[in-house]
């Protein structure tokens, strides 16, 4: 009777662990890079308007939905500020919203308090997919202003990683400019109000922190070679 033969580990098995482990490490890199970014408590920010005038404008009309976010922005201005937020940044965002219902109250469509949003989405993806095709990617110009690159000729490597980054922007662009357009076309306010918000700033954070990390990588194996 032949002894009994010891199965050996699959030589597949390693390399499943390892990227198992890598893609459970990115995951949990993001997670933190977007609560860091406080993505969670800006996204609930970025809600309130646009719920407020989505009930407002659903129950009573164009009106009702302006006073809504309006009251809404107010309130949670005064929370963001107590909460120690910037006042030029909580000063912005109800400006914002009084833009949206300014546009809604000159037009009498509750559309139009995405109107911007829509404009900007077209815009923002014109501008990232142009600069894909040169030497200076869009993200590349960002992060040179907020001191994050170095000044100077950009090497073949950080281009790559720039054209990458600018390209995750540019499908988010997209993606927001195929959904929108439709649904406001559509005159859907209450789709295009809940794409707004899921499409909005939850993506935006996530993105930045997806970003972020790529170039945090990327700094540490140029530093370690």
């Amino acid at each position: 009777m032949s002894p009994a033969r010891t199965d050996e580990p699959s030589s597949t098995g390693r390399p499943d662990i390892d990227q198992s482990g890598r893609t459970n490490s990115a995951a949990t890199q993001i997670l933190a890079q977007f609560k860091q970014l406080n993505g969670f408590q800006r996204s609930l920010d970025a809600f309130a308007p646009a719920v407020a005038f989505l009930l407002g404008y659903q129950l009573a009309g164009a009106d009702a939905g302006i006073a809504a976010a309006i009251i809404a922005a107010a309130g949670l201005a005064l929370v963001r500020l107590v909460r120690g937020d910037s006042v030029k940044v909580v000063t912005a965002s109800v400006i914002a919203v009084f833009i949206h219902s300014l546009i809604v109250q000159f037009t009498g469509e509750g559309r139009d308090f995405f109107l911007t949003t829509v404009i900007r989405c077209i815009a923002l993806a014109l501008v990232f997919g142009t600069s894909l095709l040169s030497r200076r990617p869009t993200s590349w110009w960002i992060c040179l202003k907020a001191g994050f690159e170095p000044a100077g000729e950009m090497t073949a490597e950080r281009l790559r990683l720039h054209r990458r980054i600018t390209g995750m922007w540019f499908a988010n662009w997209i993606v927001h400019v195929l959904v929108l357009v439709p649904l406001y076309l559509a005159n859907n306010v209450a789709a295009l109000s809940l794409a707004v918000m899921v499409l909005g700033k939850p993506a935006a954070v996530a993105l930045a922190a997806v970003s972020w990390l790529q170039i945090q990588r990327s700094r540490s194996q140029h530093t370690n070679e």
